[in-house]
Order: C-alpha cells, then structure tokens, then sequence
C-alpha cells in the first residue's frame, strides 16, 4: 500500500484560516460503518446535499479525504485549485464528479489495511465548509467444507464424526452450531457433543476455523439430515452448509446353514486372529527407528515476519516419539527449550489423518515462538510420519545468526537436525520529497519525505541544504536522542505507521518559514541510513515565490466627474520574480494608453509598482466595471481588482441670484430665483440665508421652494424664494448655498443684497483698531447714503441698551445724486460683556421707519488664571483649628463657571463662599472663592477645581495641612 504524505495541506488549512464563518453546506454520506467486502472494489460516500443552492469552482473549492488508522492520520486524497493530488494508489476520485457536487471516493481491492476512519472535508471559501466521518469495517465470507464419510451404517454401535472446515473470513469472531433434522419425526435437534478448535490466523489476517460433532447414530435417526449452521458478520443471515451423510441400516441374515457356518468360521477366525496377532507385532509394535528429513524453511528470514521450519519424520514404529526445538543464539552458552510435539499413545490408529495432541515442557526462551505439529499418518505397512513446525517471528539484532535445533527422541536413540538463521530486514522505499506546488514567500513550508515498508524500525535520518555544491546540515533524527537541530529556524516532526506484518512506514517531515532570501533556488536533500542499505537519499529544489497584491483601485478625483478627465491607479505589490504583465479592462474590452511606474526593489526582494490608466467618463459609465488584471508565473490564474464609478457626479452649475420684481419695494411681494443646473446625482441640499441666519419653515423671513427642471439624464433645479419686504429686509444680504455632498463637500454659494426702492444705505462698519480687545477702546463707523431729507434720526445699541456716549454723528451732506449723506461713530471701552453681543446702528425718518446694520465684534473667551491663598501655614495649624482656604479666578470671559471642592473625594462645594464675578481693569470678569475649614486630622487634602466651560478648560488647586 503506497501511502504518501499530503503536499497541498498547507493551502487547504489557509482556505481554512480566511473564512470568515461556516455556511450552510451539508453533506450526505453512507451509513457508518461501511462493510466492504475483502479483495472487492467499494465506494465511501459524500456528496453535497443542498447543491442547488451552491456553485461550484474548480478554483475555489478544496476536498480533501483523511484516514485514520489508530490514533495516525493519513492523507489521502486533495483536491484544490482544479487540481488533484492522489496520495494513496487504492484511492481514486472523479474529477468531473467532484464538480457535480460528488466526493465519493472509490478503493480498489479492499484489503485488512484499509480498515480505520475516513474524514471528507469541503471547503468552498468563503462561506462554506463541512466534514463528515465514515467508518470501514471489512468482512471476507468464510468457505465453509463439509468433512464426512458418505455412508455410515447404523446399529453396529459405531461412532460418526462430521466435520465443518471454515477458512478466511473475517472478522474472526465467528459461531457454528450442529442440527440434526429427522423428516420422520418434524423435529430439528440441536448437537450438543461439539468440539471446536481455536482461530488459525492467516498470513493476510484472514482466520480459519475447524468444528467437529461426535454422535453415535441409531436406527430411528436414519433418514435424517445433518447441517452446520455459520452465524458471521459477513453473512445477512445464518449459513448452512449440510452434510453429505446416508444413514443405512447393517443386514443381518441368520438360517441353520449360517449356523454350521458359524462355527467353521469361528475356528477359521481363530487361526486368523493367531497369523494376525503376528502379523501386528511385526508390523507395529516391532520397533523401527525413524527417518528425520532435513529441515523445511523459507529461503530468506525477514526481521518480525512469521516464518515456519519444518521437521518431518517418517517410518517409525511404534508410536513413542518426541521432536523438540531449541534455540542457541550468538552468544549464549546453552541452548534453551522452545517446544515439542510428543506421541506416548500405544492403540494403533487406524484413520489415516487425526488432530494431535501435544504434550512437553513449556517453553523456555523469552521469545514468542510455538511449536504445533502439523500431521500424523499411520501408513499400510504400520509405521508413522510426523510432522512438527515451529512458528517463528525472527529478530535481527537478536536471532541473526541463531542456530534452531530439531531433536527427534525415540525408544532406540535420538536424531538432530540443525540450521542457522540468517535474518534479512526490509530496506526502506523512499519516495520523492513532497513539496508544495508553489512556495510562498514567509509562509510555512512543509517537505515530507516519505519512508515505506521497512522493518527493522531503527532508523537514522539526515536534512541537508545544498548550496554552490556544498551540504550543510540541518538536522539528525535518531531513534536515541530524536532530531537534533543544527539551524535553530528548522523543526522536524515524525508520522509513523505500524502494519499488521510488522513493517512500518514513516514520514519525515521538515517545516521552515520560507523566503525568497534565504530559500529560493535551495535544494534539499533527505538522507536516510537503514541496516539494510548503506545510504539512500532524495532531494527536491524550491522555487520561492510571492503572489502579487492588488490594493484597491483609486479614482482621482476620489469622487470623478461626468465629461471630464478621470485617472484610475492601482499599486501592484509584493510579488516575485520581476516578471509580470498588466491589462486595463472596462467592461471587458481593453483600454490603451495605461500608464506603469517605476518597478522598485524592497529590502526583501519584492517588487512593487503602480499602474495607472486615464479615461473620461460619461453617465452611461456608472455601473461599468473597470478591470486592472495581473499575470504573474505564481498565480494558477491572473488576479484582478475591480472598481465601478458608483460615486459619479457632476457638480452642479449655480447661476445668480434674481429678483423679480427687478427695483424692490416696501410691502409689496418680491421673489428670488436662482437656478441650479447639470447636477448629478440627483441628491441636493438648497438652503437660504439672511444674512448668517437660515431661513426655515416659519416664514418669518420668507417661504422657499424648489422645481425640477430635468427629469433625465443630468439634473437641475430651481429654488425660489417668496417674501414681502420690511424695512427692516433692506440692504440685508440673502444667500443660497448648494450642498451636493456627492461632488464636494464644500457648498456653491450666490448672494443677493435686497436694496428697498427709496431706502438709505448704510455702508459696511470700520474698526479701528481692527482686531479689538477686552480692556481697549475701539472706534468703529460708518456712513448712510441716500438720505432724501434731513429728519433723520442716528443712534447706536450695545445689544438691546441704547449707547449714551461716545456717539459722534457728522452733519448732512448734499451728494452728486442730490441725496444726503451722514457719517457716524461710536468710541466705547471693549469688555467681557460684549462677547457674543451685537452692535447696531440705527437709522429712523420721521415715519417711523428704521433701516438698521448690526455687527459681533471679533472676540474669544479667555480662560481664567487661578492662584490659590491660605489664612496660615502649617508651622501654625492646629487641630480643631479653623481656618479659610480661598483661590482667585482672574481674567476670564464669558463669566459662566463652576467651582468645586473636595476634601480627600468628599465633595465640599456646599460650603464655599464664592464672589460674583466683576469687569476687572483689564475689561474681563474676576471673581474668588472662600471654603472654611475645620482642621480634625493632622493630615488633611483639599482640592479646588474650577471648570470654565466656554474653553473648556479645567484647573486644580490642592492644598496640603499638615499639623
């Protein structure tokens, strides 16, 4: 049986390792335990039980089936990548029937070795994988032989003996029983008077067996039949086998002649009994010594293989004989006692063959060899052969060159006879080193070198790597110190099996993380030693090699554009060797003109590079499928990456903003439009601003509303806004941003100031200085423009409070239009309160109607400064003492924030004193905080934290007491 190591292991296991989870596949098997029928052809089954809903690859889909013979795993059969690897030569798998969803495997000529568990696994990456496990037992039917005389008289009181032979079946379990049925009587009855001999193993496993029944038959028993009956796993019901027996009844005839004749014939009787009592004395009891026939042995020993010696002994009588066997190894002085066959019986025998009954000393060697005495004929002249064999199992370190000595003892002398065994071992058959079809780069590699059918079991096995032509040694497995390890980045493990003929097979295996620095190019050599050859070896050179990687394919832009310039770019990587070609594909059909960097080198021998390739998309492209292959010697098929233009887009085209009616007027409904073109997708966002403030739903500032214009191909839109002017509407300024998140992420923004027919206008506000500051003062004016009469009213809001001072307004001015113009100013001292609070400046007529401009000055909030203060110190405290821990918070804006103190983790904060927060001189607010304490330990911690929420800043301040 050729076993082989598994090759392809490694590739199944990482299938294994990258899927993510197992899906729904099951498999439908025969029943467990399969029964094969032995030297027959049979089918262990798998398939795929829900087929309909899988697909199966040639290229992605592993099967793999596993032995098991004991506690050993054997693999046997692989197929992964569309290819197979056929480990075992009984083993055979369909490839078209694997792709039919049939995994079955197919053993031819079923022998006692294929006994043991089968595992089939199924992996289909990557949702999918399942295994089951069958059990074989295999059954050979007995040949059942039916040993009787064919005619057996009754009434003379005579025994019949009926035999029943049964030979190679298996297993050796096996039952017989005796019926005798009489027609007569419509009974069957079962033979109790039974006699059975244990099991005889044959050399293939296979057992033979012999029952006999004694009965000694009577009158009324003639006409009946007589069967064995054989109860066996191989067999679905009982088997019966009948007797070819005649039951006759002895003629007797008695008359007055036969009378007279009998008593002539008793005097003629006597006188013959007289010659024949002669006769028998010459005949058998005369002794005759024996002729001992050289000794029967197989022409070669074999280490632990069942061998027999044979000595035959003819012609002696009478039947008073002994053969012993002993052995006398090399070094020993004596010789020790195996065993005998021994006759003392004196009754002279007159069937020809009889079972023997052995009878001697027990055996005296501490080997487990018997002795059995085979034969016994009694010849027509009276004298006997005999044929003793002793069965042996030879070992070669112990029994090579041991002398087995056959003596023959008898009444008139002793006869020997000698030999010298020469015992041989089994030389290993070595197969081809077992190496994956492609070695990758930094994966683990494993080189099985498969050993087969050797005995003895010592073994001495080497590990080379040669280079330039020069060995160097890795590795020494002995049977006494096991491997040995010369390079430390090499492991070495042992998969041995033990067969019933006392051979074994043994799998070395080398395991090593391989490189293309280190490995490529190497060859490697297994060398084994054996006693029964010098030296033999097999070697196998590596070819390293690195599968390209493909990252994603990148767009730029990352979101491309419809008509316009699109670049697509992938980086190829890690690969080896340089060699390698790239096609750009849209669609399936070619693209020209691609681009390739410059190949680069890594540390590691690995190349990299990126190609490129430009097109311009159109919107018929967004569910086109751009394609970049890669052909490399190391892929079984070329590699790709895959990119769609799902994020296609055409950003949208923003026209101004427009009014209708064109000259705007107080009170009466204006609208403004603005149209948004050529945009795609069609996902939009259009909001309008007053100024910085978003118009909602409420209509306070107006109503929005939108139109489709295109329903097809690319997008557009219009957005409107309706409302009636206020004066309070004039010179603002109305927004619309366009918010196509698809294209940018940055809004298209117009903008539209409403200028109200006949209303002022007041110019954009200066700041001097520009960039104002707590605790500063700052000029900031403007002018109004426009002015058709002179009754108006200038005034200035901090907030909502009214400015007293500081306000300087010029006087009117006439201007070419023949309107008036007034500049004005507001000079003021900057603080904290002015954070986050508008200004307004305000224009009123004599109506009552106001135009106003606001503005927030550019200010940020200021963290506080905090330091901390003490009534005491420590050379001072005392317990039971009181004193006050305080900490002033200086300089900070807004004056929203929060103090709390902790003693240890105590919270403490109820019983602070804390100040309201004031304009200090530098225009922020300060404040301070108080907690009173009571010293009642000689070590006390307080904390206080202060936690300014507009600048999100939090500040510590411990204190330490120590009495």
């Amino acid at each position: 049986m050729g076993w082989l190591g598994n090759p392809l292991r490694p590739l199944l296991l990482l299938l294994v390792m990258l899927t993510p989870h197992s899906g729904q596949l099951t498999l439908k098997a025969s029943k467990s335990p399969a029964e094969l029928i032995l030297y027959e052809n049979g089918l262990l089954e798998c398939e795929i039980a829900n087929l309909s809903a899988i697909t199966l690859n040639p290229n992605n889909l592993g099967v793999l089936w596993v032995f098991t013979g004991g506690t050993e795993e054997l693999n046997i059969f692989m197929y992964s990548n569309g290819q197979i690897t056929n480990l075992w030569e009984e083993a055979e798998l369909s490839k078209n029937s694997i792709l039919n969803g049939n995994m079955s495997l197919f053993l031819r000529h079923v022998t006692l070795k294929h006994l043991g568990e089968y595992r089939c696994e199924v992996v289909i990456p990557p949702n999918y994988k399942a295994s089951l496990t069958v059990k074989l037992e295999v059954l050979a039917r007995p040949t059942v032989t039916i040993v009787s005389e064919k005619l057996v008289e009754v009434g003379t009181g005579g025994e019949m003996v009926l035999g029943c032979q049964l030979n190679g079946y298996y297993p050796c379990e096996c039952k017989t029983d005796w019926f005798q049925s009489n027609p007569s009587q419509k009974k069957t009855k079962l033979l109790t008077d039974i006699c059975i001999a244990p099991p005889i193993k044959n050399p293939d496993g296979t057992c033979n067996m012999t029952t006999e029944v004694r009965l000694e038959p009577r009158v009324e028993d003639i006409g009946s039949s007589f069967e064995c009956r054989v109860t066996h796993k191989a067999f679905p019901e009982p088997y019966t086998e009948k007797a070819a027996v005649t039951l006759k009844e002895a003629e007797i005839h008695l008359s007055k002649s036969s009378i007279v004749g009998s008593i002539i014939g008793s005097v003629i009787f006597s006188v013959m009994l007289l010659a024949a009592g002669i006769y028998l004395y010459m005949r058998y009891i005369y002794k005759v010594p024996p002729n001992v026939c050289d000794l029967q042995m197989p022409a070669r020993f074999i280490h632990q293989q069942p061998a027999e010696i044979t000595c035959h002994v003819s012609g002696f009588r009478p039947d008073v004989i002994s053969v012993g066997w002993y052995l006398r190894r090399r070094n020993d002085a004596e010789e020790s006692f195996i065993g005998e066959s021994k006759r003392d019986q004196w009754m002279i025998r007159f069937c020809k063959a009889k079972n023997i009954t052995e009878i001697g000393k027990g055996n005296a060697t501490d080997v487990n060899w018997k002795v059995r005495q085979s034969s016994f004929v009694v010849h027509d002249d009276g004298t006997q052969s005999l044929s003793s064999t002793l069965e042996i199992y030879p070992d070669l370190m112990e029994d090579n060159k041991a002398v087995i000595i056959c003596r023959v003892s008898y009444p008139t002398g002793t006869q020997e006879k000698r030999t010298s065994l020469q015992v041989d071992a089994i030389a290993p058959k070595l197969g081809n080193i077992i190496a994956p079809p492609v070695v990758r780069h930094n994966t683990s590699v494993m080189l099985t070198c498969p050993i087969s059918f050797f005995t003895p079991r010592l073994l001495t096995i080497s590990w080379y790597e040669r280079i330039n032509g020069v060995k160097s040694l890795l590795l020494d497995h002995t049977e006494e110190n096991g491997a040995k390890n010369t390079v430390g980045r090499y492991s070495h493990c042992l998969r041995e099996f033990t067969y019933p003929d006392h051979t074994y097979s043994v799998y070395s295996m080398l395991t090593f993380i391989a490189s293309i620095q280190e490995n490529d190019g190497k060859e490697y050599l297994c060398e084994v030693n054996h006693v029964s050859l010098n030296q033999a070896e097999k070697r196998v050179k590596l070819e390293v090699k690195a599968f390209p990687s493909l990252d994603t394919i990148r767009s730029e832009p990352v979101n491309p554009e419809i008509d316009k310039e699109m670049t697509l770019s992938c980086k190829v990587h890690s690969f080896y060797p340089k060699e390698i070609s790239v096609l750009w594909f849209k669609d399936k059909k070619a693209i020209k003109g691609n681009e390739t960097s410059e190949m680069i080198e890594n540390p590691e021998k690995l190349y990299e590079f990126t190609t490129t390739c430009t097109t311009i998309p159109t919107l018929s492209d967004k569910k086109s499928k751009y394609q970049c292959l890669v052909t490399h010697e190391s892929l079984p098929k070329p590699k790709f990456a895959e990119y769609v233009p799902e994020n296609l887009v055409s950003s949208p085209k923003v026209k101004e903003i427009t009014c209708h009616p064109p000259n705007p007027e107080v009170g009466k409904t204006l609208t403004l439009s603005c149209e948004i073109m050529d945009f795609y997708p069609a996902s939009i966002q259009i909001d309008w601003f007053r100024d910085e403030v978003r118009i909602k739903e409420d209509a306070k500032y107006g109503i929005a509303n939108e139109e489709l214009m295109n329903e097809h191909s690319l997008c557009s839109k219009v957005t409107k806004l309706t409302l009636s002017p206020s004066t309070d509407d004039h010179q603002h300024q109305y927004k619309v941003e366009v918010y196509h998140s698809k294209s940018s992420t940055k809004p298209q923004k117009q903008c539209f100031r409403l200028l109200l027919k006949g209303s002022p206008t007041i110019s954009d506000f200066k700041m001097v200085p520009k960039n104002p500051w707590f605790g500063e003062y700052l000029s900031i004016s403007c002018s109004v423009h426009g002015l058709l009469r002179k009754d108006f009213i200038f005034e200035w809001y901090r907030g909502s409070e009214p400015v007293k001072s500081g306000v300087t307004n010029s006087d009117f001015v006439r201007t070419i239009d023949n309107n008036y113009k007034v500049e004005s100013c507001l000079k003021f001292l900057v603080t904290a309160e002015d954070l986050e609070r508008e200004l307004i400046f305000l224009c009123k007529d004599r109506d009552n109607n106001s135009f106003k401009r606001r503005i927030q000055l550019p200010l940020k909030a200021v963290a506080p400064k905090v330091s901390s203060f003490t009534d005491c110190d420590n050379d001072r405290l005392k317990i039971g003492g009181k004193y006050t821990l305080g900490c002033k918070i200086e300089h900070f804006c807004p004056k929203d924030i929060e103090v709390v103190w902790y003693k240890g983790w105590k919270d403490c904060t109820d019983d602070q004193i804390m100040g309201k927060p004031k304009i200090d001189k530098r225009g922020l607010y300060s404040t301070i905080t108080k907690l009173p304490i009571l010293m009642e330990e000689n070590l006390e911690n307080y904390v206080c934290e202060i936690r300014h929420e507009k600048t999100n800043e939090i500040i510590e301040k411990p204190f330490k007491l120590q009495v």
